[in-house]
């Protein structure tokens, strides 16, 4: 009758091979959110940080080009390739606000939003001015615009633009930490299972110790008794 008294110990054991296997799905599933979480993490780095920054650096770039041409009529030049500089103006224009568009369809954190709207205002009132001048240019009137209002918008262009590239630095940082403790989490989860299935097997391994003791050796005859 030795089998009825290991019954409540089998039933405790399986029991908590039931809560083991469950402790183990649980934390499959964490793991797989993690780095399903990880995976989306390193996307928009690349795609709402990474190609954000190239496009300042373009736009950076785009303005000092539109700069260098609009200087040399400043310094009082007026080169022969008039109408090669109006249309060189229109391409640069013309990159800068498909650059911004593509900017505006990644993800924008609030102080991002508000940059880059400041900065589109900013540079219509440039364009205009620019237009202006190119239109009084070709009109051969003196130019009433001064340099100094063309200053003014390009060092508020320019800094909104440093100020864009900033943020991309700053958020790319927090989303890199984020990723780290995210992947940390997964180590631990991943040496909780490791321990979860050995704790597993070594009831597994007493379950087939206790079992094995309580099968008689030889065959008993209870009439003998």
């Amino acid at each position: 009758m030795k089998w009825v008294f290991s019954i409540q110990p089998k039933i405790k054991a399986a029991f908590l091979l039931a809560i083991i296997c469950v402790a183990v799905l649980v934390n499959m599933f964490l793991e797989r959110r993690n780095i399903s979480n990880i995976n989306d993490s390193f996307s928009s780095i690349y795609e709402d940080r990474l190609l954000p920054a190239t496009y300042v650096f373009h736009l950076t770039d785009h303005l000092y080009q539109k700069r260098l041409i609009l200087d040399r009529y400043f310094n009082g030049k007026t080169p022969s390739n008039f109408q090669a500089d109006i249309e060189q103006l229109q391409v640069h224009n013309n990159a800068m606000d498909t650059l911004i568009q593509d900017f505006e369809a990644t993800y924008l954190v609030e102080m991002e939003g508000k940059l880059l709207k400041d900065l589109k205002r900013g540079l219509r009132a440039y364009n205009d001015l620019e237009w202006q001048l190119m239109k009084d240019l070709k009109n051969a009137t003196a130019p009433e615009i001064s340099v100094d209002a063309f200053e003014k918008l390009f060092a508020a262009a320019k800094e909104e633009l440093t100020q864009l590239s900033q943020i991309q630095i700053e958020v790319g940082k927090k989303m890199k930490e984020d990723s780290g403790r995210m992947a940390a989490s997964t180590d631990l989860l991943t040496n909780l299972d490791a321990l979860l299935i050995i704790v597993m097997g070594l009831i597994i391994q007493i379950l087939i110790f206790t079992s094995k003791t309580l099968v008689p050796k030889a065959p008993q005859h209870h009439q003998l008794n």
